[in-house]
């Protein structure tokens, strides 16, 4: 069952079988229910949750009436509140319990897999069966499903990479080149890897899927709303016109930006590729003096901090990592 909460837009998925605004041209199931009335979706003891993060806890309060003890959820909301930098999946602890929850992240760009090509996801719980029940019911053969016990690495990697997602596309407006994107991508990776670490996460999650991956398909992809947003932004257009490009859909990294600005701060986590995107966003900073000011920060070690954790788990776990997959 598919809950919009839009009734003529319900209506109009359903006669067409298609999500003409979103996913134009990939075909809605005939066995899937499409319906505006969430009492009818709560029906289901499986939720699947991929509203953007500004509208999650408006839904989350809408859906606190209708949970019931059976329910289990699994959030694919890659972002942070806006106002207060939480994580979707504490947003839904406030009305259920955590081991009823799942999170979703990873290399998904949507329109490659509504397409049926291949790809990998990682589901995380804090309890083992939420993650294996929601593995079993959303892998297919060509949506290979990962299960993982970090919540709050897998989480703070699908959001985060958003914010270097932006940079990357700026790299690519200007025209910079290879070079320049895989090492701002290396360096968005540690800057990921510092806050992740910081609030709590494995650091080896952000060599997986939920970091590594994500931040590859992310910044590289055509379909990236978010590195889109970064070049056209590198290109000279305004968040305003751009926003209206997008025709409705959002793009996580310019709120998450904002939402990790100050708690940055007050974790004492150097974050300058996060800084400098604040500048360009909300304080008007032309992209190409921010990038500049990247290149002539001081120069330092390469594995500091959390990467220099990973490097020392990698080779202790060196022998598990030969096992086959």
């Amino acid at each position: 069952m598919l809950w919009t909460r839009d009734p003529a837009r319900a209506n109009e998925i359903a006669a067409r079988r298609e999500n003409g605004r979103y996913l134009p041209g990939v075909t809605i199931p005939n066995s899937v229910v499409i319906t505006d009335d969430l009492e009818r979706a709560m029906r289901a003891d499986a939720i699947v949750v991929a509203a953007p993060a500004q509208g999650v806890r408006e839904l989350r309060d809408r859906l606190a009436p209708l949970l019931r003890p059976s329910h289990r959820l699994c959030s694919a909301t890659k972002g942070l509140t806006p106002d207060d930098s939480r994580r979707m999946s504490e947003l839904w602890g406030d009305v259920m319990p955590a081991s009823s929850i799942a999170v979703l992240s990873g290399p998904n760009i949507s329109r490659e897999i509504a397409a049926g090509l291949p790809a990998p996801t990682v589901i995380a719980s804090t309890d083992r069966e939420t993650a294996k029940m929601f593995q079993s019911l959303l892998g297919t053969p060509m949506f290979r499903a990962y299960t993982n016990d970090d919540v709050v690495g897998v989480e703070l990697c699908g959001a985060l990479k958003n914010i270097i997602a932006l940079g990357a596309g700026a790299i690519d407006g200007m025209g910079y080149g290879v070079n320049a994107k895989a090492g701002f991508m290396t360096r968005g990776l540690a800057e990921i890897a510092r806050y992740a670490f910081a609030s709590g996460a494995n650091p080896l999650t952000c060599a997986g899927l939920a970091g590594f991956g994500d931040l590859i398909a992310t910044c590289t992809s055509a379909h990236s709303r978010n590195r889109t947003v970064g070049e056209q932004l590198a290109k000279g257009a305004t968040i305003a016109d751009i926003k209206g490009r997008l025709g409705g859909q959002v793009a996580e990294g310019i709120g998450t930006t904002e939402a990790v600005h100050a708690i940055a701060a007050a974790k004492g986590v150097d974050m300058p590729i996060a800084a400098e995107t604040y500048r360009v966003l909300f304080e008007g900073k032309p992209v190409r003096e921010a990038m500049r000011g990247l290149m002539e920060r001081e120069r330092g070690e390469e594995l500091s901090g959390p990467l220099a954790e990973v490097s020392r788990l990698l080779r202790v776990t060196t022998g598990d990592a030969r096992r086959p997959d």
